[in-house]
């Protein structure tokens, strides 16, 4: 069990979202080239675990980790945004506080979801939705 079972369940379920928004094809991920030059919108996703820490004792006890997924939504500069505000419903609808993702055995809690207030990125005027969580990973025993 491991942080990549919590990083899939959240990348999971925020490109589920963001391609019901419409993205599909215009979402950038950490370490993929990507272009979005001639796209109208696109999103970018970028997760981000803390180190994780004993939650209980010994070789099968647990350790938890945190962090959060943020999820940049992206239109040109001087589009409306109005758009967005579906966008950022339609994220923070799906991850809400108390809610479990699950992957290979490990569930995954949101703890809060939250989005700043916007703005100017490379030509990009931006807002980011951010998704704190938790997740406890059982300790292997070798």
């Amino acid at each position: 069990m491991s942080v990549s079972n919590v990083r899939k369940a959240l990348m999971s379920a925020a490109k589920g979202v963001l391609d019901a928004q419409g993205f599909d094809g215009a979402i950038s991920y950490e370490n993929v080239p990507f272009d979005p030059s001639e796209m109208p919108k696109w999103a970018a996703i970028s997760f981000v675990p803390n180190q994780p820490f004993v939650t209980t004792l010994g070789a099968g006890g647990d350790d938890r980790v945190t962090g959060f997924l943020q999820v940049d939504l992206n239109v040109p500069q001087g589009q409306s945004i109005g758009a967005m505000d579906a966008w950022v419903d339609a994220l923070r609808a799906e991850f809400i506080a108390g809610k479990g993702f699950t992957n290979g055995g490990i569930v995954t809690t949101i703890t809060n979801t939250g989005v700043n207030a916007g703005s100017m990125f490379d030509n990009w005027y931006r807002k980011s939705v951010t998704i704190t969580y938790r997740a406890d990973l059982p300790r292997t025993v070798i």
